[in-house]
């Protein structure tokens, strides 16, 4: 169920609302969600001109990409995933099989082995949260990585998760970076 978010504007509070909210999803239940997700993202005719996509590696309850990827990947089109890098993200090519490690929290990465890509050369960012506002607001995890890759990069930046992680709008700060576009298993959502 979506949580209210009409009364919060502290950011910690929102987060655990929706984080908790997406952990209430089974398992099969993310899984059927991500595959009715691929089923919008591969009517989108941007899509399928998609060079380099920046991807990610899922994390507990997160929206899996893998379903969205694999696809792509299958027409010839390049996947990239991050590394953390101090304060930074940094891609790497990486495909299912390859090898990963832990970083903060457990996330887990490409190895610095694997081959980088540029994050310039990204033509679209598959990006994780927690939440989506209306007007496309992302609340991350607090780290701030995507905010600081946003600021830099000029690919399009496209939400992925589940439709209980729409959120009426919070109060977001100067450094906070919106996306381009919201996928979920409803459909998907372009801000203008």
């Amino acid at each position: 169920m979506k949580p209210s978010t009409d009364a919060v504007s502290d950011k910690g509070t929102l987060r655990r609302q929706l984080r908790a909210a997406r952990d209430s999803l089974s398992p099969a239940l993310r899984q059927a969600f991500a595959q009715q997700a691929n089923v919008h993202l591969t009517r989108w005719d941007r899509w399928s001109a998609v060079k380099v996509i920046g991807s990610y590696l899922p994390h507990e309850s997160e929206f899996d990409p893998t379903a969205l990827t694999r696809g792509a990947r299958a027409r010839g089109t390049r996947v990239a995933c991050p590394r953390v890098i101090d304060k930074t993200l940094r891609f790497h090519d990486w495909q299912e099989g390859d090898a990963v490690e832990a970083t903060i929290g457990g996330v887990l990465q490409p190895t610095d082995a694997s081959e980088i890509v540029r994050a310039e050369e990204i033509d679209l960012f598959l990006t994780p949260l927690l939440g989506c506002g209306e007007d496309g607001a992302r609340l991350g995890y607090g780290g701030g990585f995507y905010d600081r890759l946003f600021a830099e990069v000029t690919g399009f930046r496209l939400g992925v998760g589940f439709a209980l992680q729409r959120a009426a709008d919070w109060e977001t700060e100067a450094h906070d970076q919106r996306l381009h576009g919201f996928l979920s298993e409803e459909g998907l959502t372009l801000f203008s």
